[in-house]
């Protein structure tokens, strides 16, 4: 694939700066609750004791272990959903290049999440079995469709369990994360020719069940 695929997006971001970014971030989380120890956040505790939690209605009591657990999977659901529509061969040019940044930047997601789960202590849930309807990429407008759909579920994901994470440096870096997921709702919308791309002044946020609700049919669960 072109070296400049991913240099080209419409939201201007460059997935290589990104991916270091956000990685560089993941590790000052897991430097800084490293040295806290028990005396600090007592966050490696809850990592610890954070093992195949019940499936709770609501994010609170979830535990951030289990909240990053299942964000990974989200993760996983994006760049692998992505990484079909380069595949496809139904993309080429400029939208191709959106296509293989946004795949790139759930990629750099999973390997951040999963690394500051495995440093903490907390398991690392094995990827799901992911499912996706037979004809996601029939044609151009049916797989930005469903990228259309998926986006808001995994902004919302986080928007919805932020107020839940007992960790603020935990909360600082899904931030990060929700606000490329954020660029990537106006990119799509953008390949969609949606008009004004940026159309929303606040991102919904969603709920736990409803979260869960939504992605089942792909194979990913929590816990």
């Amino acid at each position: 694939m072109d070296a400049d695929i991913g240099r080209t997006s419409p939201v201007g971001i460059d997935q290589e700066h990104s991916r270091r970014s956000f990685l560089k971030t993941a590790a000052w989380v897991t430097a800084a609750i490293s040295a806290a120890g028990v005396g600090g956040f007592g966050v490696a505790t809850r990592f610890a004791d954070a093992q195949a939690p019940p499936n709770y209605p609501t994010y609170q009591g979830l535990g951030d272990a289990a909240i990053l657990g299942f964000a990974l999977q989200l993760e996983r659901l994006e760049g692998a959903f992505y990484a079909q529509g380069v595949d496809s061969g139904l993309f080429s040019g400029p939208a191709l290049a959106q296509i293989a940044a946004i795949r790139d930047h759930e990629m750099a997601h999973v390997d951040a999440l999963a690394g500051t789960l495995a440093s903490l202590g907390a398991p690392v849930p094995p990827p799901p079995q992911l499912t996706f309807p037979p004809d996601a990429t029939s044609s151009p407008a049916r797989f930005l469709g469903l990228a259309a759909t998926l986006e808001p579920v995994g902004i919302g994901a986080y928007g919805g369990a932020a107020a839940a994470l007992e960790s603020k440096d935990l909360l600082a870096a899904a931030l990060s994360i929700h606000n490329v997921e954020c660029q990537h709702r106006v990119a799509i919308n953008i390949l969609n020719g949606v008009l004004p791309p940026n159309n929303l002044a606040f991102e919904p946020t969603l709920p736990f069940g409803a979260v869960v609700e939504a992605v089942a049919p792909f194979g990913v669960t929590p816990g």
